[in-house]
């Protein structure tokens, strides 16, 4: 299955009780290293838009169980996931991201 979000990054705010419902703990410590507010809200962004991908592929409704981390070279994967694949990309105001499970 093949899942698909796109988010309008002027619609997100830096709110912490928002960024504690849709970042897991190591989503928030790779959020933290960012200095930038800009950086902070594509990765915030880019994190709602693969989980709402991840929903439409996957059926999981949880996002709090799902870390969608990036790996050194910057490539976002799903943490204990192996079967789910994403991808995130930002041009402008807006993020997409998709997920396909296998």
């Amino acid at each position: 299955m093949i899942g698909i979000d796109l988010v309008d990054m002027r619609r997100i705010h830096l709110d912490p009780a928002f960024i504690r419902h849709v970042l897991t703990q190591e989503e928030q410590d790779q959020f933290d290293t960012f200095t930038h507010e800009h950086r902070k809200k594509e990765y915030l962004a880019g994190r709602f838009a693969a989980k709402e991908a991840i929903f439409k592929a996957a059926g999981i409704k949880e996002w709090i169980s799902l870390s969608v981390l990036d790996d050194p070279s910057g490539k976002p994967y799903v943490l204990n996931h192996p079967e789910i694949e994403v991808s995130i990309s930002h041009d402008g105001d807006y993020c997409t991201a998709i997920a396909m499970c296998h």
